[in-house]
């Protein structure tokens, strides 16, 4: 993957997106830096994604707003590569846990 932009990674997320029925927004804060670069909006759940080009890392500035967004109940994700999309769209395909079907 030597090469690969993030721009065709994020291209691959909005893909997958939208192949599965989930909205897949452009975020952008003009205020506030460091946010991640889109939210998505699945059945189950509203989630962050973070997308960097393959072994790309959050900035510093970066890593600080997703601690910020995780202790406000936030859930971030980070993806680098297809593999990664992959497993992130898995995640918002999986079933509640019996536990969360027993929250009031």
């Amino acid at each position: 993957m030597a090469g690969t932009r993030e721009s065709t990674i994020e291209g691959y997320l909005l893909s997958q997106c939208r192949a599965h029925g989930f909205l897949c927004l452009k975020f952008v804060s003009p205020s506030r830096g460091g946010v991640p670069d889109r939210i998505v909006v699945a059945p189950r759940n509203t989630v962050f994604v973070e997308v960097k080009r393959p072994g790309g890392r959050p900035r510093k500035r970066q890593q600080r707003m997703h601690a910020k967004l995780r202790r406000h109940g936030g859930e971030v994700h980070v993806v680098d590569d297809k593999p990664s999309v992959d497993v992130f769209i898995a995640h918002l395909l999986k079933p509640p846990s019996d536990q969360q079907k027993a929250a009031p």
